[in-house]
């Protein structure tokens, strides 16, 4: 079994959904990935600012004992399934997020998918 927390690698609200991740993983000493989906390898296009919030998640994600997955896809909750489903996830994390226009949630889509781990949805920043 391990842990997973996803987030957006060049986000710079990920340290609350990295800590609680990775409190739940030392609880039950578990492995904890910290899974992003990017658009283009290895952060998707970036600026400098952007540079920046992403060396700050990698130093987080090092402070956490956490191993981070960078995949590429543009459908975030079939990657975020099928990474799931090759490093043995029992328990992802993931921020509420909002929808774009009428679509659903990543949270929402991951759900639809029925995943084969429980998906722990935590509160907006």
């Amino acid at each position: 079994m391990s842990v997973a927390v996803a987030i957006r690698i060049t986000s710079p609200d990920e340290e609350l959904a990295i800590g609680q991740a990775s409190s739940f993983a030392q609880q039950h000493g578990q492995p904890l990935f910290v899974i992003s989906v990017v658009s283009q390898l290895p952060y998707g296009p970036v600026d400098d600012d952007q540079s920046r919030i992403v060396a700050r998640n990698l130093k987080l994600i090092s402070a956490a004992n956490a191993s981070p997955l960078i995949q590429e896809g543009d459908d975030v909750p079939r990657a975020l399934l099928a990474i799931a489903r090759s490093f043995g996830v029992r328990v992802m994390f993931l921020q509420a997020g909002t929808t774009k226009g009428l679509g659903r949630s990543i949270a929402e889509r991951l759900l639809y998918l029925q995943p084969s781990f429980d998906v722990i949805v935590l509160p907006p920043k």
